[in-house]
């Protein structure tokens, strides 16, 4: 393939991908606006085919008047497509939010050393589990266990929190409190149900009942269980393909890829790729 067929072919795979989404946000169809000769590269946008027609009209009258008059006349350049509309990137996070917020973690870092440092002379039991004790060293030095327990113990809190039961689409939560800053809890008693946005079960897969659970035991029974299995023996299903055939659509790719989960995708596809 020569440098002008692959410079097409790299136009035809990026400038012209059309964006149109269905009902369902799938994009439809991302390919069919892409320019199929090199002479409609020159022209107007490839999705208007009557203004195609009107530059290649306006260049051949040129063409006879030029003929006709015996001077040279230049052809009608064809107005500028306008530039693709980005996808929005990242918020510029404003220089004094970063500003403060390094300064308010430097501010509790200091503290938190101070803080260390004159513990050990007024309160030395609450710092033994970090000095060697009868000739062993001790698990964690004081440095690296500074963030455990004075900055994140204090807000520990608001992330682990404990429950009962399964943990499906909603989750029972056992309520606490402190009353030394999250070193120690007690627990009220009550329980409170809650939406689970905590962990992968949040579709509900491990419960025993519900939508999913009936959902699951129809579908092995229909298809088996080959989705355990690899591609190249007989993990492949109609389902996979279904599925990754509507990513595809929905991001607007030729093809798309399933892999069960983050760590596996660069466990499996950077080795393969280096």
């Amino acid at each position: 393939m020569g440098k002008g067929q692959r410079a097409t072919q790299a136009y035809k795979s990026t400038e012209y991908i059309s964006q149109q989404r269905d009902s369902d946000g799938l994009i439809t169809h991302p390919f069919t606006a892409a320019p199929t000769t090199s002479s409609s590269l020159l022209g107007a946008t490839p999705s208007s085919k009557s203004s195609t027609t009107t530059v290649l009209s306006a260049a051949n009258q040129a063409l006879s008047q030029a003929a006709a008059s015996s001077k040279p006349a230049s052809l009608p350049v064809p107005e500028a497509k306008p530039a693709r509309s980005e996808s929005p990137e990242l918020e510029t996070v404003p220089t004094f939010t970063l500003v403060t917020t390094y300064l308010s973690y430097l501010m509790l870092i200091v503290f938190a050393h101070i803080r260390d440092f004159f513990g050990k002379i007024f309160y030395p039991s609450e710092y033994v589990q970090l000095r060697e004790q009868n000739g062993f060293a001790p698990m964690v030095s004081d440095f690296e266990s500074l963030w455990s327990r004075r900055l994140y113990g204090r807000i520990r809190d608001c992330f682990n929190r404990p429950i009962t039961g399964v943990a499906g689409g909603h989750v029972d939560l056992i309520e606490r409190f402190s009353r030394d800053f999250n070193r120690t809890f007690e627990f009220t008693g009550r329980v409170k149900n809650v939406l689970n946005l905590a962990s992968y079960n949040y579709l509900g897969f491990a419960q025993s009942e519900g939508p999913c659970a009936d959902t699951v035991e129809k579908t092995m029974r229909e298809h088996g269980l080959t989705q355990g299995s690899s591609r190249a023996e007989a993990g492949r299903t109609r389902l996979l393909v279904e599925t990754e055939d509507t990513v595809a659509r929905f991001v607007g790719a030729e093809a798309a890829l399933i892999v069960s989960m983050g760590y596996a995708t660069n466990a499996l596809n950077i080795p393969a790729m280096v």
